[in-house]
């Protein structure tokens, strides 16, 4: 081996070690391969070009600088972001003013496919707060939280509670929505609007700060970013499970339950949970 590649090798090395090169990759491993064959022959048969190798290996480290400065800028954005909505969240000092910060917030994705925000409705003073699921388009346009076949069943849920629900005058709840908007896919590496609303959601919560939370789907719990929160303590087939301090309980989507009414079976298994916490309450 001549000095040239003795040189070549020992950059090739060098570069390896540090994550530069991967043999597992197709192109690393040509660039290697095209080496090792060009020391097994005569000098006079040389079938590699090194200044094209080293132009390879400078292309490869400039793509990832590349890579890694992209990924940087985009962390910096990301955090930026999350920031920006942390602190709108935290100068809300009531419920309008952090549905007027949601409003005035125009960086979610999903802001270019709906057509009126959702917030929400009821009683904010109640004990019991519901976070519902993403509105649809016809709720949207309605401003309510469930409409027809989905508001019956909704209404059906909260007077099996002992509750009153939306449309009576002692009204005795409170919904929001887990988004204010309908969801539109972000294909792109941009932040999701679900960790864009969780600072929101939150201060919604503490806002209102009721004694009982149910959760409408999967997505409020996804949203706040709690996993297995309701595993940790269950009775009579249910599961229960607490939120700041709060004791909290999931149900099946209303559209879940209507296509699928075994689903029923668990919502009511839940709900019996937090029933018996609110007859518990009431007896005070």
């Amino acid at each position: 081996m001549d000095y040239l590649k003795k040189t070549i090798f020992a950059t090739i090395w060098d570069y390896k070690q540090a994550g530069l090169l991967d043999p597992a990759f197709d192109k690393d491993k040509l660039l290697l391969t095209n080496f090792f064959k060009s020391n097994s022959i005569q000098s006079s048969e040389k079938i590699i070009d090194h200044k094209n190798l080293e132009y390879q290996i400078d292309k490869k480290i400039e793509n990832q600088r590349n890579h890694l400065s992209d990924n940087t800028n985009q962390n910096l954005m990301d955090n930026n972001l999350i920031l920006e909505v942390e602190n709108l969240a935290d100068s809300s000092k009531d419920i309008p003013s952090l549905e007027n910060n949601i409003t005035n917030f125009k960086k979610f994705h999903s802001l270019k496919g709906s057509n009126k925000l959702l917030f929400g409705a009821g009683n904010s003073k109640s004990k019991t707060l519901f976070i519902s699921e993403p509105p649809t388009y016809e709720e949207e346009l309605q401003q309510k939280p469930y409409v027809e076949e989905s508001n019956e069943l909704f209404e059906k849920i909260i007077e099996s509670m002992g509750l009153f629900p939306l449309n009576k005058n002692n009204c005795n709840i409170f919904v929001i929505p887990s988004t204010p908007f309908r969801l539109v896919k972000n294909l792109d590496d941009k932040i999701s609007d679900l960790e864009l609303m969780r600072p929101f959601l939150k201060k919604y919560i503490e806002l209102i700060s009721p004694k009982f939370l149910i959760f409408i789907s999967k997505m409020p719990a996804s949203i706040l970013g709690l996993t297995d929160f309701l595993k940790f303590d269950s009775i009579n087939g249910g599961f229960i499970g607490e939120y700041l301090g709060i004791p909290t309980v999931e149900i099946e989507g209303m559209k879940s339950m209507i296509n699928d009414p075994e689903k029923k079976r668990n919502t009511w298994n839940n709900l019996k949970l937090i029933i018996q916490l609110i007859n518990k309450e009431n007896e005070h």
